[in-house]
């Protein structure tokens, strides 16, 4: 990838502040989108992102920003309201027009909303041992 760098997990965790959950399902769909649609530099990736507007939802952000360059203030990266159960991750590839859409698996969904009964530590080590596959539904359109 020209002209393209993420940051690693251990620097995301550093910017988010801590080693949550929901910053590494965003750090993952991040990965997999740049694997799928392989952006050629920082402004050639575009991402919509599909959540409720509160923590700890929120801190898929972090993550997706970390691992794609996609970011609120290089305006390649857009927020819009969802509910927790149609949380969802639009990745376009302005270049080539490629588009992933990345869910979470409803057992993932379910998992991460019983955070108070897990624990953040414990749930923040499963969602980031877990393969992509297990974690996301996704969709390519080309």
């Amino acid at each position: 990838m020209n002209n393209f760098s993420r940051l690693t997990l251990k620097e995301a965790i550093k910017l988010h502040g801590h080693r949550g959950p929901w910053l590494i399902i965003g750090y993952k769909a991040g990965l997999r989108a740049c694997e799928i649609l392989r952006p050629q530099n920082i402004f050639s990736l575009h991402c919509i992102i599909y959540t409720p507007i509160k923590t700890p939802y929120t801190c898929a952000i972090d993550g997706i920003q970390a691992s794609t360059q996609c970011t609120i203030g290089k305006l390649n990266m857009e927020l819009r309201e969802s509910d927790v159960n149609n949380i969802r991750y639009i990745f376009i590839n302005k270049i080539s027009g490629r588009k992933l859409e990345i869910r979470l698996k409803k057992s993932i969904v379910k998992l991460m909303t019983d955070i108070d009964r897990i624990g953040l530590i414990r749930l923040s080590k499963i969602v980031e041992e877990e393969p992509s596959c297990n974690l996301f539904e996704e969709k390519i359109y080309d």
